[in-house]
């Protein structure tokens, strides 16, 4: 039985193209404080954590089992990936809602974000202009959904004021990247 041992994400995904089930509650357990960790950030209560963490390992379910499925990132990073996918959806749904960012909090409606016209290699080759310092605090925040205390553990940070302060620079740094090189126009019609 899968649910008292640890598994790498290769495991997972093998378990999940062999059919066990169990691989689902394994993910579900692992990953829940993650997912909640977002959705009560982003407008959304308890009850929606389980509904869009479910939504999201069916989907992921789903993905493993096709063809030509490969696992190219972290299983976390994927999942959560899918979770926000399934949960701005949702916001898009509701007139108006929050997103919440520690260092900018600012009110924005449905209609502001779309992702439509998005080219993803402007947001890799801006990323890929930070340090690496920076990447990984920014990736363990956002996509891996990690407590500053878990990141200060993991970057060897004095205490989890020195991960709000770097992350802070790094957003900032991100930021000023993104203003620099565009304008309001380039992405709000």
């Amino acid at each position: 039985m899968l649910l008292n041992k640890r598994f790498s994400d290769s495991q997972l995904v093998e378990e999940i193209k062999a059919g066990n089930e169990d691989a689902l509650v394994v993910m579900y357990k692992s990953y829940y404080a993650m997912v909640k960790n977002f959705i009560l950030k982003n407008n959304g209560s308890e009850d929606e954590v389980d509904d869009v963490l479910q939504d999201g390992l069916i989907a992921v379910w789903r993905n493993v089992n096709k063809s030509n499925f490969s696992l190219t990132v972290k299983m976390s990073t994927y999942l959560m990936a899918i979770v926000k996918n399934l949960w701005f959806k949702q916001l898009k749904k509701k007139t108006r809602f929050t997103v919440v960012d520690e260092s900018l909090q600012e009110k924005i409606t449905a209609d502001d974000i779309s992702t439509d016209h998005l080219d993803h290699s402007v947001i890799h080759t801006l990323v890929a202009e930070l340090d690496e310092t920076c990447k990984k605090l920014l990736s363990y925040f956002y996509f891996d959904g990690l407590e500053n205390k878990v990141i200060a553990e993991k970057m060897g940070f004095a205490n989890t004021d020195t991960v709000k302060s770097k992350k802070y620079q790094c957003f900032k740094r991100l930021q000023s990247a993104v203003t620099s090189q565009f304008k309001k126009e380039d992405f709000f019609n």
